[in-house]
């Protein structure tokens, strides 16, 4: 659900995003649908792999705006553990 990303610490882009995947940091991820093929799917296979939950958005914007950022973002996790 969207208000899970609005009230919770999270982090927005893709580095950010990958880097908390990484390090087994994430409870959900927000990925957008609009964005590069290449990227959707390496973001997909690293949340299959680590048994995190996906919700697809629409588009980049419309993330950039749930995160009340100024600009698109391609993806956004909640995160378990404030950094």
């Amino acid at each position: 659900m969207i208000d899970e990303l609005v009230c919770s610490n999270k982090v927005v882009g893709l580095k950010q995003t990958v880097r908390a995947i990484d390090e087994e940091n994430v409870s959900k991820v927000f990925l957008a649908c609009d964005i590069s093929p290449d990227i959707f799917e390496k973001i997909s296979i690293m949340c299959k792999e680590k048994g995190i939950e996906v919700e697809h958005i629409k588009t980049m914007k419309e993330i950039g705006n749930i995160c009340k950022i100024d600009v698109p973002a391609a993806v956004a996790a909640i995160l378990k553990n404030v950094l």
